[in-house]
């Protein structure tokens, strides 16, 4: 007979098929854990992974939004002369009639292919748009007053020239000389956003062989010759591997991976008012212009002529690293060229923008649908810049 306490303790234990199936359960719960822990760690190393790749496209469209913020034509009024003939000491005799708005700056904006001399007929390699302008930056080369030259290390609001656009392209200009020498590592070519940042020194916007620019008498503009001509030119002052402090050229990367950056100049949008897309209907604008392209013409004689647009629109599209690296191989320059030369035709109409971006009525817009189709991650930046400096009163 066994002893009632002895019941008792074989009553509490636990049999062999207890155990079995506890432990099975215990198994297949840390099985379920261990999966759960694996996908959080894929999906927190994938967002790592984005937030990572876009930080330089992040910082690179933050420092283009500040410098933007800062354009300025420093417009004045200027009076406007009927001439009265001669005097009788033969002098010209003139009569005021009207005040007219004049600057010696210039704000531009559009397709890169139109903007910049030297990316006309090959729009494939400057997708997007490409912006230039002026304003109080103070970048100077630091020369402090010595001889016939004057001390501007702490002229902080001297005016400088920038720009903006996208080019494809390689790094071969560049690349640092002993890359050379190691032959392990390959040229790399991307899309980049380009920089044009002229010190005030090289600002040739005051240029006397370049005023005026532009002379509504006689028809000549002399606009954009202030980018495109001279040793400090977009195109022939990119930087290259050998450059110094004294040689340091004006046109550099500061972004990779950028598809392309769109540009729409806008008025604010008030109820019965015209539509904001009025003053630069194809995202061409030119403060030297009376009407931009596409523009209608309005009562003012002057129309938009020396005057910043209000609003500027400014969308920047990012490709990811492994998206950027394969549109750059070899094997997928057809697929490359078909990429960019859609993109090169697209955002050229300021209404339908939002269509071409991100589709409308929930459909796909047609960037979305050509990144998507060809398996092309990315990320827009979009922001709506309001320009200090604009004066729409006048």
């Amino acid at each position: 007979m066994v002893p009632p306490s002895r019941a008792r303790r074989l009553k509490s234990a636990f049999t062999l098929v207890e155990l079995l199936v506890s432990m099975t359960f215990l198994v297949i719960l840390m099985l379920v854990v261990a999966q759960v822990v694996s996908i959080v760690q894929r999906n927190w190393v994938r967002a790592n992974s984005r937030v990572s790749q876009f930080r330089e496209a992040r910082v690179a469209f933050d420092t283009l939004s500040r410098n933007l913020a800062q354009a300025t034509l420093n417009t004045y009024w200027e009076n406007e002369f009927d001439p009265l003939g001669t005097d009788s000491a033969g002098q010209t005799r003139r009569r005021a009639k009207n005040y007219v708005r004049q600057s010696e700056l210039q704000f531009i904006c559009g397709p890169t292919s139109a903007v910049i001399t030297g990316a006309a007929g090959s729009a494939g390699n400057y997708p997007g748009h490409a912006v230039f302008f002026q304003a109080p930056l103070g970048v100077t080369r630091l020369v402090a007053a010595m001889g016939d030259q004057a001390n501007t290390e702490n002229m902080v609001n001297l005016m400088c020239g920038r720009g903006y656009f996208v080019e494809w392209g390689s790094d071969e200009p560049f690349r640092p000389p002993f890359l050379e020498s190691l032959n392990s590592v390959p040229i790399r070519s991307r899309l980049r956003l380009m920089e044009y940042s002229p010190t005030s020194e090289m600002n040739r916007i005051y240029d006397t062989s370049l005023r005026p620019l532009v002379d509504n008498a006689t028809g000549v503009n002399n606009g954009k010759r202030w980018f495109n001509e001279g040793p400090s030119a977009v195109m022939s002052s990119t930087v290259q591997e050998g450059e110094t402090t004294a040689t340091r050229a004006f046109t550099r990367p500061i972004a990779e991976n950028i598809l392309a950056l769109v540009i729409s100049p806008q008025l604010e949008k008030v109820v019965g008012g015209p539509s904001p897309f009025s003053i630069a209907p194809q995202c061409r604008y030119d403060s030297t212009l009376v009407v931009n392209p596409g523009a209608a013409t309005g009562a003012n004689p002057q129309g938009t002529q020396h005057l910043l647009p209000p609003l500027l629109k400014v969308t920047m599209v990012a490709l990811d690293e492994r998206s950027g690296e394969f549109l750059a191989r070899e094997e997928n320059e057809s697929l490359r060229e078909e990429v960019l030369s859609t993109v090169s035709g697209l955002f050229n109409n300021a209404a339908t923008l939002e269509e071409d971006l991100d589709g409308k009525d929930g459909g796909q817009g047609t960037l979305e649908q050509l990144l998507l189709v060809n398996k092309l991650s990315y990320r827009l930046f979009t922001t709506t810049i309001a320009l200090r400096q604009s004066r729409w009163s006048f």
